[in-house]
């Protein structure tokens, strides 16, 4: 456990709290942190990871709130999961689709898969204003494997 909630710690997360591998509760909450979320925190996996509170915590080009995507995809315990600013669900579902249509291979993927960037920007993906994904245009991208089960909650496509 390391909690250090509730003070007044400035700075930036030091990455190499990302090495705590046996951690199960990793509070930073209500301080006054800057900067990103560090991308290895998304090794945390059975973990608790608390940073709600920090105000002054952005995305990694210090405009938009936006987390890691490993961070969203693989740490259960963190606290801004379900805020759609921080961990957008359909990003994480994109990510699947990806994973399972074996992305790592296709012909273009640019931006895919990428720790801060919206997945609205991903090669592919268009998006309405409020940021739902209501396009997906692959074709001839080399995509094999299979169709991840993900990509029926993609309830904006047309």
């Amino acid at each position: 456990v390391l909690d250090v909630s509730n003070n007044l710690l400035t700075g930036n997360i030091p990455p190499e709290i990302g090495s705590l591998s046996r951690i199960e509760l990793l509070d930073l909450s209500n301080n006054t942190l800057t900067g990103s979320i560090p991308s290895v925190l998304g090794t945390l996996v059975n973990a608790a990871v608390l940073v709600r509170g920090n105000t002054m915590i952005t995305d990694q080009h210090n405009s938009d709130k936006i987390s890691p995507l490993s961070v969203c995809s693989n740490v259960p315990g963190f606290d801004l999961f379900h805020d759609p600013s921080w961990c957008p669900p359909e990003r994480n579902l994109l990510r699947e689709f990806y994973r399972e249509a074996k992305g790592q291979e296709w012909t273009n993927s640019t931006g895919w898969v990428d720790e801060f960037s919206s997945h609205c920007e991903w090669h592919g993906v268009e998006c309405n204003e409020e940021g739902l994904v209501v396009s997906l245009v692959l074709g001839n991208g080399g995509l094999s494997g299979r169709i991840s089960d993900a990509i029926g909650n993609l309830t904006s496509l047309r």
